[in-house]
């Protein structure tokens, strides 16, 4: 697929030269080069033909987040980014629902669901708390906190997905979610606690994610659940 054989060479071209433009230019300049390879991704996802409108909104509301940081400073641009996020990670998790009305859990998977559920409350609960003050507004903690449980909630779907289906499909959208996870925590160590080598693995990780989410798409979503994978 020509799609296919373009993305395995764009992809390392762009991961090359956003890690040269961070190390060798400034914040707006890096900016725009997040911002460019969303849309080289997304013209990617269009010449697929992609017919998930699901998909597709969620794609370009990644790409409205990433223009949006341009205005990261000012509230209304903070909120709205953290807005378009959390949709798209909404988004992504619907988009895969109807595949996992089926699964079956029983009750120490339930357990351990609660417990793993709840470290990472935790753990959002501890970096909303580090957040520093000049960085605060009255309703960060809220957009925070949605932020955070949609993050979660998509990492918890993904590994369910790709447990019941334990495919190249399931594996490429469990990848993906994974490193747009990643991707926002280091961007949070870079952005909020100022260490500004973390913008490497973020950029790193979110062109990874992107193009991961591009090579699912790619995929037939015809497949089937491995019977003894079936549960979570």
């Amino acid at each position: 697929m020509l799609s296919s054989s373009l993305l395995s060479v764009v992809t390392p071209m762009l991961l090359v030269l956003n890690c040269y433009i961070i190390y060798e230019y400034d914040q707006d300049i890096s900016r725009w080069a997040r911002v460019l390879s969303t849309a080289v991704f997304f013209l990617i996802l269009l010449w697929q033909n992609s017919r998930s409108k699901r998909f597709l909104s969620a794609f370009v509301l990644l790409l409205i987040s990433d223009l949006l940081l341009f205005y990261y400073e000012f509230v209304l641009g903070n909120a709205a980014a953290f807005i378009a996020r959390i949709s798209a990670y909404v988004l992504l998790v619907l988009m895969i629902s109807p595949e996992l009305r089926q699964l079956r859990t029983n009750l120490f998977q339930k357990f351990i669901f609660v417990v793993v559920l709840g470290l990472n409350l935790a753990m959002l609960i501890m970096l909303v708390g580090m957040v520093p003050l000049k960085f605060k507004y009255p309703f960060l903690d809220m957009l925070f906190y949605a932020y955070g449980m949609s993050m979660i909630s998509m990492v918890i779907a993904a590994i369910s997905y790709s447990n019941r289906y334990s495919n190249r499909t399931s594996f490429f959208f469990t990848a993906a979610t994974l490193c747009l996870v990643f991707s926002d925590i280091t961007s949070f160590i870079a952005y909020y606690l100022e260490f500004s080598e973390f913008y490497f693995p973020d950029r790193i990780f979110y062109i990874m994610g992107i193009a991961g989410l591009v090579k699912f798409s790619s995929f037939s979503r015809s497949h089937k659940a491995v019977a003894e994978l079936g549960s979570l």
